[in-house]
């Protein structure tokens, strides 16, 4: 299935071969994607497919690194940082490093990419991610200030220096997304709207570079050797197949082609437990599959028909019968694995709201109470909706059919399949072409903010429901600045109870649990989704 994301799950061709830690032995990896990127720009992209090639070829300020099963902040394209006394200014050292093409990599190129992020001219859908803490990021975005009033500024080229509003708590865990990856304003002016969208509109300064770029076929990286750590990088070269469908997908992993699967059947997921020379993970996913509403549509105007929609869906058969309980019901939109600090998770904390909703309302009242409201008689059967899905897989088919049918039974309504190639759907749903459509989102980085955010005002464009709430707005903007733990948690809380209550203009339907097969000479992946070294630190050993 297809991910819209920024920091979510997750390939090249010349390069060498041999590593010093695996004697010798050919340093390639093979694994995949599952469609075609829509940019490698980063700041135009927010899909999880640019993003596995993003994070392998570019150096943010820093990365979040596994380490005895935990996770720990290391310095990447800073070598270090510190603050002033009350948290609102930061000043990160730049580490000496090249890009690519031989170039020095600088402050100013830091500065760029986050400003860049921020300049409304630039149509960022990342915005979100600083623009409610860095100073005057808002009104940047908002048109109301020039970029040159943004709290950004390379001081010389080993200093840049970030000035927020105010002290923000989840301030550091921003800067391996994204929003603060570097960008080389030479090369993105010199090719404007194209840049991105091809190879040679590129330069990397990260632990890879792209080598080769075949679209919707395969894109092949490198090791870059004007890395600032090459040494520590073993892989000699990494093909990412971008493969669409899953049994292709498992088929290659079962013959040697690919040497990694994240498997969603059941069958497969039997089949490979019992292959030799494998090795099994299951990880909770901070992630959600889910349908959303185009409140601007006559029909999802209404909140009731939303709510009935909401509740409509039986997620336990879904569980089952769909996703052969490899994924969880959800009644949430905040996914498991995200943490808020010393506290640990949010969805320990707080309860699922949808679920005290599913209690006290009727999914077929609501549908009815909402047709009187709208003037639609009492008829659900001459009610039809159109069902936009981001694929044109089997895979999707059965589901879309699935969909149809519990709907139908449910509600006594009908629904209209409307399949799409993944490019075709953001076009769609971006536009406000749509009534109804699924999608799923992972977390972009480890905070409940990297979800809640998403539908304020501001923000609404990455899943454009077009809903707005002022009292939502209001408690995500307490919650940006608030630094006691369980206090922002309860802001967390009411937030996510507004938007289901006052909103539901998002249907959750399943939070994503992984299980990922690799074959066992393949040496240290990572195995938590928040996690952003890539495959910096893999190699092989003992194929």
């Amino acid at each position: 299935t297809l991910s819209l994301a920024a920091c979510g799950k997750g390939d090249g061709g010349s390069g060498g071969s041999g590593g010093d830690s695996s004697g010798g032995e050919a340093q390639v990896y093979n694994t995949y994607i599952a469609t075609e990127p829509s940019t490698l720009d980063t700041i135009k992209g927010n899909d999880m497919y640019g993003w596995d090639i993003n994070k392998n070829t570019l150096e943010p300020l820093t990365r979040l690194v596994e380490k005895d099963g935990e996770q720990e902040r290391e310095g990447a394209g800073a070598e270090s940082w510190e603050s002033n006394e009350d948290g609102t200014v930061w000043t990160f050292k730049i580490r000496d490093n090249k890009w690519s093409d031989g170039e020095d990599v600088t402050a100013a190129d830091y500065a760029y990419g986050i400003t860049r992020t921020l300049d409304p001219e630039a149509g960022s859908p990342n915005s979100f991610f600083t623009a409610p803490f860095i100073k005057n990021g808002q009104k940047v975005v908002n048109g109301e200030l020039g970029v040159e009033e943004l709290g950004v500024k390379a001081v010389d080229d080993k200093t840049l220096e970030i000035t927020l509003e105010a002290p923000t708590p989840y301030f550091m865990s921003i800067t391996d997304t994204r929003a603060c990856y570097p960008v080389r304003q030479d090369i993105a002016e010199k090719y404007g709207e194209t840049y991105g969208s091809e190879l040679d509109s590129l330069v990397f300064n990260g632990p890879f570079k792209v080598d080769s770029w075949t679209h919707n076929s395969e894109i092949t990286l490198v090791k870059n050797d004007q890395y600032w750590d090459k040494d520590n990088v073993k892989l000699d070269k990494v093909k990412f197949s971008i493969i669409t469908d899953s049994n292709a997908r498992y088929n290659s992993f079962e013959s040697g082609a690919l040497d990694n699967i994240s498997v969603g059947e059941q069958e497969w997921v039997d089949r490979f437990s019992a292959k030799e020379n494998v090795e099994r993970v299951d990880t909770k996913q901070p992630a959600m599959r889910f349908d959303f509403f185009n409140v601007e549509d006559e029909l999802f105007g209404n909140l009731n028909i939303r709510k009935a929609f909401a509740l409509a869906v039986d997620r336990e058969d879904m569980a089952k019968t769909i996703y052969q309980d490899l994924h969880v019901p959800a009644y949430w939109w905040v996914p498991e694995g995200i943490s808020t600090g010393e506290n640990g998770e949010y969805r320990e904390q707080v309860e699922g709201p949808l679920a005290k909703i599913a209690k006290e309302e009727d999914a077929k009242e609501l549908l009815l109470k909402g047709m009187d409201e709208l003037g639609l008689g009492s008829d659900p059967s001459k009610i039809t909706v159109k069902y936009s899905l981001s694929a044109t897989t089997q895979w999707a088919r059965n589901y879309g059919e699935y969909v149809q049918q519990k709907y139908k039974e449910l509600l006594g309504v009908n629904i209209e399949l409307d399949f799409n190639e993944w490019s075709t759907f953001q076009q769609k749903t971006n536009n406000g072409e749509f009534q109804m459509a699924n999608m799923v989102w992972t977390t972009d980085y480890d905070d409940p903010m990297s979800m809640i955010s998403l539908f304020t005002t501001e923000n609404a464009g990455n899943i454009p429901t077009g809903w707005s709430n002022e009292k939502f707005d209001d408690l995500i903007a307490q919650a940006s600045r608030e630094m006691d733990e369980d206090k922002r948690v309860d802001l967390y809380a009411q937030a996510e109870t507004v938007l289901f209550e006052e909103g539901c203009n998002i249907c959750p339907l399943v939070n994503e649990r992984k299980i990922v097969f690799n074959y066992d000479y393949v040496k240290n992946l990572n195995q938590r989704e928040t996690t952003t070294t890539g495959l910096k630190y893999v190699y092989i050993e003992g194929k």
